[in-house]
């Protein structure tokens, strides 16, 4: 079987053949999860279930090789995936044959007054997009997809997958074995990095939480990792992740929306958040609301109430959240503002807004050895080259003038890469560390980075490397510049 599924057909693909009545139990036989198939397995089914002419189809006309005739997949009114073949209607319009019949009862004036009305007909008719549409109905269920342009939304698989299975963590807890949905996301969930180190708790707290829809507060330092602990259980679960950074100019058209106009109408246009609440399933991380104005806040109060609906005055819509979506905040603090001057311009919650969050989680640092582990996880250095950057950065951490700054794993990751593009330790350090310092931390910094701690990472670098992570990998692109 002569055929491959472009990376850009691969998402129209999966929808329609994991659409087939007989997906499921197909993929049940051969011991695999329904999100682990692979386009080998979705070619084969289709031949089996002789639906590879319409697979071909999407194919080309997702490429542009679709030829002239060629049936194109759309879903009708009931639900069914149909094909539909475009067939021109041919016409040979012209003023003159339309006039013919009449002409001799026409005056010079009146004729030339209906040859300039019928010259706008005419062209209208002759024009060969007018088309007529064949429907061929094909006996599968259309998987649901989002409108082209908006976010996406999941689809509940049916399958549960005990907790410490599906992020493979070891706990002697009761809540390892309890059960989490998975989902099917249509090809948008985050990539799972399977470098990524489980804070066994925490991730326990957020995903069980999502089984219920109850609201979670995750509370910690900066860069500690508590946005990418939300994507993470949205990759491993299937979910789409949307996430809505707060700034002091984040207002309430952000998030809920506008009015807006086009070609002399007015019409609404969704914000953010009010936009990510219609879409099932879908992992909605606020990070740090509290810089936001206490008008802004109240809109995440009005829609993570038990009632989960939110109405547009403008319109009078009551918008209800979807069935699924999980709302987690991302704060350095815990709501009740910042006493320690470490996180300037951050506003104390409103106690209502922190009541509707059910659940707060600390997320905190990993220990010095699950630093070094995912540090030489993520970039291939010798394990004894990360254990000297992740013991030094859990040393300058306790310095009293780096009290409420970031000194995350993204930072030694950007360290190291900087050092094997071919810059020193020193050079590498500074522009992965030091420079995004204020002067006081950076002096603190610059004290403890002595050269002798740089001549040693260089001289560990040089010991046995260990196996290194494809450029490629999930584990790469976690850190890669444009990832958050």
């Amino acid at each position: 079987m002569n055929i491959q599924i472009p990376t850009a057909a691969r998402g129209a693909v999966r929808a329609f053949v994991k659409a087939h009545t007989a997906w499921e139990a197909w993929i049940a036989a051969k011991g695999i999860e329904s999100r682990e198939a692979k386009n080998a397995d979705l070619l084969v089914f289709a031949v089996e279930h002789d639906i590879l002419p319409e697979v071909e189809q999407i194919i080309a006309q997702i490429t542009g090789s679709a030829p002239t005739g060629a049936f194109v997949p759309h879903s009708n009114a009931m639900g069914s995936m149909v094909m539909t073949s475009p067939t021109p209607i041919t016409s040979n319009f012209d003023v003159e044959s339309l006039l013919s019949g009449v002409e001799q009862f026409l005056s010079p004036l009146v004729k030339r007054e209906l040859e300039q009305a019928l010259l706008p007909v005419v062209a209208a008719a002759n024009k060969p997009a007018v088309v007529q549409t064949v429907e061929k109905v094909v006996t599968v269920a259309a998987a649901p997809q989002a409108p082209l342009g908006a976010i996406p939304y999941a689809t509940k698989t049916g399958a549960t997958i005990e907790f410490a299975k599906l992020f493979g963590v070891r706990t002697s807890q009761a809540f390892g074995k309890k059960p989490v949905s998975l989902w099917e996301a249509h090809g948008v969930a985050p990539v799972v990095d399977p470098f990524y180190v489980v804070d066994v708790e925490a991730m326990a707290a957020l995903a069980l939480a999502g089984e219920h829809e109850t609201n979670v507060w995750a509370v910690g330092p900066s860069g500690s990792g508590k946005t990418t602990m939300v994507q993470m259980f949205a990759a491993f679960t299937g979910r789409p992740c949307v996430k809505i950074t707060c700034t002091k100019q984040t207002d309430v058209g952000d998030l809920v929306g506008s009015m807006a106009a086009k070609d002399g109408t007015t019409f609404w246009k969704d914000g953010a958040l009010l936009e990510a609440i219609r879409r099932p399933g879908t992992v909605i991380v606020i990070e740090e609301p509290m810089v936001m104005s206490a008008g802004a806040q109240m809109i995440i109060q009005n829609m993570t109430d038990d009632h989960r609906t939110y109405t547009v005055h403008a319109t009078g819509e009551v918008v209800k959240v979807a069935p699924g979506v999980c709302f987690v905040i991302t704060d350095n603090t815990n709501g009740s503002g910042d006493e320690t001057g470490q996180y300037a311009g951050t506003n104390p919650a409103n106690a209502s807004l922190v009541n509707r969050f059910k659940r707060m989680v600390r997320v905190d640092y990993l220990t010095k050895a699950q630093e070094a582990s995912a540090l030489t996880q993520h970039t291939g250095i010798p394990l004894p080259a990360a254990e000297h950057v992740a013991e030094f950065m859990a040393r300058a951490r306790k310095l009293p003038e780096m009290e409420g700054v970031a000194l995350s794993l993204r930072q030694m990751v950007g360290f190291v890469g900087a050092f094997k593009d071919g810059f020193g330790a020193k050079s590498a350090f500074e522009m992965a560390v030091l420079t995004r310092l204020p002067a006081t931390e950076r002096a603190a910094m610059e004290t403890m980075a002595t050269l002798q701690w740089g001549a040693e990472f260089e001289a560990l670098m040089l010991g046995q490397t260990a196996p290194q992570a494809p450029s490629s990998s999930a584990a790469s692109e976690a850190f890669a510049d444009n990832a958050f």
